[in-house]
C-alpha cells in the first residue's frame, strides 16, 4: 500500500530561474543555425531579436503567455528588463500575479509530478502546474494581498498598467525578494500590460474588493484604457518589433496596436520584427498557432524580419534571449521609459 507523501514533503524542491548571463550560449545558438528544421529557426529567431536590440530607432514589445515563471524563465525576463532588452511587456494575469509577484512576496514555486494523484494535492491544498507544486495555502495570500492594494487605491477606473505600478510600489516597501518582473519594470519605466487581469489571483482580490465595498465606490479595471495605452506607447516608437513566447490573447492584444493607432488617424508602420516562440499548431484557425505571415495581411506585421520557433518555452526561450544577451546589442539602447507614454 502506498502512503501519500506529506505536505512538507512535497514542498521541498524549490524550483530554480535559468540565469541566461552564466552562459554563454552563442556558439550554441550559431552552429545550429547550420542545421535544419527548428535548430536553424531558433538560430534565425536569435538573430533577428539581436537586430530588433541594435535597431536604435526600433522599441521592442515582449508578449507572455504559458506558465514561464513557474517553470523557471522569470529571471530571463527580470534580466531582459534591466539590461534594456524590452521596453514594454503584455502578458497574462498569471505570470504577472500568481508567479512573479507571488514569488517576490516570498514564496516558491516546487519540482512536482505530472502523474501525481491531484485528488491527494486538493486535500493537502497544493495545486499543480503539469510537474510543478504551488502552496494554496500562500496563494491566497497573494489574493488577499491584491485586495488589500486595491482598498488603499483611489476607487475609479485603473488601466492593469496602472494596478501593476502599484503592485511594484508595493514590493519596493514590502517585497521580500529583488529579482521580481514587477519590481524591475516599475524600476525601470516598463509598462507591464494584463489586458485579461481579472483571469488569475487578481481576479480573486479584485472580487473581495469589490464585494466589500457593495453600494460604494470601488476599484475596476479599464482594458480599453489598457489599448489606449499600449497604443500610446508604439506611437512613441519610431518602428517596433514584438518578442512573443506563447500566444493567446498577448499575442494579438500587442499586434493590434499598429490597426488601433490608424483607426484613431495616427497611422505608424507594421511591427518590423516579430518572433514568437510557440508550440502550438495553425491548422485549428487559432490565434495561438497562427503564422505571423497571416497577421501581415492584417496589417500588423511585415513579413520580411519575421520567424515562428516550435519549441517549447523552457528550451526555446534561454538559447534566443541568452545569445542575444551575450552579443550585448542591448548595450547601446537608450531607456525608453514608455511608462511616460501612458498617461
Amino acid at each position: 500500500m502506498t502512503t501519500t507523501p506529506s505536505r512538507t514533503e512535497l514542498l521541498r524542491d524549490v524550483i530554480q530561474h535559468i540565469d541566461i548571463k552564466a552562459f554563454d550560449v552563442r556558439p550554441l545558438v550559431q552552429a545550429m543555425g547550420q542545421m535544419a528544421f527548428q535548430a536553424r529557426n531558433l538560430s534565425r529567431a536569435a538573430t533577428l531579436y539581436d537586430a530588433m536590440l541594435r535597431d536604435e530607432q526600433c522599441g521592442v514589445i515582449l508578449c507572455l503567455a504559458g506558465s514561464l515563471f513557474s517553470a523557471g524563465l522569470k529571471q530571463v525576463v527580470v534580466d531582459m528588463v534591466r539590461h534594456r532588452m524590452v521596453d514594454a511587456i503584455v502578458s497574462t494575469g498569471a505570470l504577472i500575479v500568481d508567479q512573479d509577484f507571488f514569488e517576490a512576496l516570498g514564496y516558491r514555486h516546487y519540482k512536482g509530478r505530472a502523474d501525481a494523484d491531484d485528488n491527494a494535492l486538493r486535500e493537502l491544498h497544493i495545486d499543480r502546474i503539469y510537474d510543478t507544486y504551488i502552496d494554496e495555502d500562500q496563494l491566497r495570500e497573494c489574493d488577499a494581498t491584491i485586495a488589500r492594494i486595491a482598498s488603499g487605491l483611489e476607487p475609479r477606473p485603473y488601466s492593469s498598467r496602472e494596478f501593476i505600478g502599484e503592485m511594484g510600489r508595493y514590493l519596493v516597501k514590502h517585497g521580500k525578494a529583488r529579482d521580481s518582473v514587477v519590481l524591475a519594470a516599475h524600476e525601470a519605466g516598463v509598462p507591464i500590460f494584463v489586458p485579461a487581469f481579472s483571469d488569475c489571483s487578481a481576479g480573486f482580490g479584485l472580487v473581495h474588493h469589490q464585494w466589500h465595498r457593495e453600494g460604494k465606490p470601488r476599484v475596476s479595471i479599464d482594458s480599453a484604457r489598457d489599448f489606449l495605452e499600449l497604443t500610446k506607447c508604439r506611437l512613441r516608437m519610431e518602428d517596433s518589433g514584438l518578442f512573443m513566447v506563447g500566444g493567446g490573447v498577448p499575442k494579438n492584444f500587442a499586434q493590434d496596436i499598429v490597426v488601433a493607432a490608424d483607426f484613431v488617424e495616427q497611422p505608424v508602420s507594421m511591427h518590423k520584427y516579430a518572433v514568437q516562440l510557440t508550440v502550438a499548431d495553425e491548422r485549428d484557425g487559432a490565434l495561438s498557432g497562427s503564422t505571423l505571415r497571416e497577421a501581415s495581411s492584417w496589417g500588423k506585421v511585415s513579413t520580411v524580419h519575421e520567424q515562428m520557433v516550435y519549441g517549447e518555452a523552457t528550451v526555446t526561450m534561454p538559447l534566443v534571449v541568452g545569445a542575444a544577451f551575450h552579443g550585448r546589442g542591448w548595450e547601446q539602447r537608450p531607456e525608453r521609459r514608455l511608462v511616460d507614454a501612458c498617461g
